[in-house]
């Protein structure tokens, strides 16, 4: 088990240098962060910091590589380490991501413990709500102020706190007034900045419960009291996920306010942008990391304008070097990329009209050789025979014995009512599809041909003549085109209304090889 002490020493040699994790506890130690290589530390490229060519060195702390990938996952492994009632009453904690995704993660981690329960706002969204459930978390929604305010008796944080003390098949970590939150990042994020860039100057990192910004921010200038610390908060009425406004940062008990010089406000268009930003050209990580880098920005920016940045150097380079903390990732929060921004910040979609249209399955297995077509059709002996099973042999004057056709199997043929005369297989149904020839275009080909060819067999496919000829087969049927190509559409279109239907690879062309035709 991991300790549970809170060391304020720098962390020695990585004690696991290849990064493997063995027998019974290879869990515990893989959620151990002194058995970890420390998390990345990635300078910026120029095309992310506008600030390089004064001076300045920008860093991403990539806590999205942390087990739980968020920074949250520190201070639940903290709490629940200082919490060994945990291991047998239901953890419950007023969290809709990062905080009590890890806390039900760990809790399984360290104590096999599989109850965990999560306050979520009913203005969570459907898509959050999921990404709980998948993880493992007991929902329990609740109405009012998606953030409710830290001691308002009518809050579910005041609600889960009280539950946990007063009941004893209850827990609740309480990320808002534990001091193992913070002092998490006395013990693990602080040092590993340290020891990674003892140069640095400033750190920047937005205030949820101020739990990051106490314990690093106190670290950092406990070691180099130059160090300035950067709070960024939301604007109110413009949320962000994780981050609080001020203002309810303020009723926060954490000692965040004797360590932070400045708190910047930042929207969530800005954060939202530069979380894109930064993940496309490979730090992946989500709003509340734009968040980050954008109050860095806005500060670098107005002692830029005032001539001093120079008074965040350090003396020996004259360099200023930056730290911002990416939290979490990005794909649980993809909608409100898409409704922030503009749709012109994103690159366009090509055929965007497809969206619409060929919506159904497709499988490989629906597409069956013209000699399998014959097989399905006239049983195993139907080659032995070299019957000729068309018209056209009769048409010529020719007439055969023809072995008896599967009643239970009825051929669609899409071509044109022309060719189809001309030959095609005994029984089949002619149902030509509109503007269907052997010189239109394959649907694969043609971007035009697929949507007009999509929206003509939905239509073909609610005809009452060819639901009563399905109908009589059984359900199961052969689709037979020019190509192959027009028939599998149509076959996908049926089996997704409960047809069994096949289509002939290659078409008629393929029947013709086999002299079928």
């Amino acid at each position: 088990m991991m300790k549970t002490h809170q060391s304020q020493e720098s962390p020695g040699p990585n004690p696991n240098p290849l990064n493997v994790y063995k027998g019974p506890k290879s869990m515990i130690q893989y959620f151990d962060p002194d058995l970890q290589p420390p998390l990345p530390l990635v300078e910026l490229p120029a095309k992310l910091n506008p600030f390089k060519d004064d001076n300045v060195r920008i860093y991403a702390k990539m806590a999205t590589a942390l087990p739980a990938q968020n920074v949250k996952c520190l201070p639940a492994l903290n709490m629940l380490l200082n919490e060994p009632s945990a291991a047998h009453k239901t953890i419950i904690e007023q969290s809709s991501g990062s905080t009590v995704t890890s806390l039900g993660m760990i809790a399984r981690v360290l104590y096999n413990n599989e109850a965990s329960r999560a306050y979520v706002s009913n203005k969570a969204g459907v898509n959050r709500i999921k990404q709980l459930r998948f993880f493992g978390l007991n929902v329990e929604l609740y109405g009012g102020p998606s953030q409710p305010e830290i001691l308002d008796p009518r809050g579910t944080v005041r609600k889960a706190h009280l539950l946990g003390k007063e009941s004893e098949n209850f827990i609740n970590p309480g990320q808002y007034d534990n001091e193992n939150n913070w002092t998490a990042h006395i013990r693990w994020t602080g040092p590993q900045i340290w020891k990674q860039l003892p140069e640095i100057n400033i750190f920047c990192m937005s205030m949820g419960t101020a739990g990051c910004i106490t314990g690093t921010g106190m670290y950092l200038k406990s070691q180099k009291p130059s160090v300035t610390v950067l709070g960024v908060c939301n604007p109110v009425g413009d949320p962000i996920p994780g981050p609080r406004t001020l203002p309810l940062v303020e009723m926060c008990e954490f000692p965040w306010q004797k360590t932070v010089d400045a708190v910047e406000i930042v929207d969530s268009v800005d954060s939202y942008r530069l979380s894109m930003s930064l993940s496309q050209e490979g730090l992946i990580c989500g709003p509340s990391s734009g968040m980050n880098l954008k109050g860095l920005f806005n500060v670098l920016q107005k002692a830029k304008e005032n001539g001093e940045l120079h008074k965040y150097a350090e003396t020996s380079t004259g360099e200023v070097s930056c730290v911002f903390l990416c939290c979490d990732l990005p794909y649980q929060y993809l909608d409100g990329y898409f409704t922030r921004l503009e749709d012109g910040e994103f690159p366009p979609i090509t055929n965007l009209g497809l969206l619409d249209v060929d919506t159904d399955e497709y499988d490989g297995r629906w597409e069956i050789s013209a000699h399998s077509a014959m097989t399905m059709l006239y049983g195993q002996h139907w080659n032995e025979e070299k019957h000729p099973f068309c018209s056209k042999a009769i048409s010529n004057g020719v007439i055969h014995d023809k072995p008896e056709q599967s009643s239970k199997v009825t051929v669609i043929d899409l071509r044109s009512r022309e060719d189809f005369d001309d030959e095609h297989i005994c029984g089949a149904i002619s149902t030509p599809l509109a503007n269907l020839t052997a010189a239109t275009p394959k649907p694969s080909d043609d971007v035009d041909t697929l949507q007009q060819q999509w929206k003509d067999l939905k239509a073909k496919c609610e005809e009452e003549e060819l639901k009563n000829a399905l109908n009589a087969a059984s359900n199961s049927c052969l689709v037979l085109c020019y190509n192959g190509e027009t028939s599998r559409m149509a076959t996908a279109i049926m089996r997704a209304q409960g047809v069994e239907a096949c289509s002939v690879i290659e078409g008629i062309v393929a029947l013709r090889d086999l002299q079928i035709v």
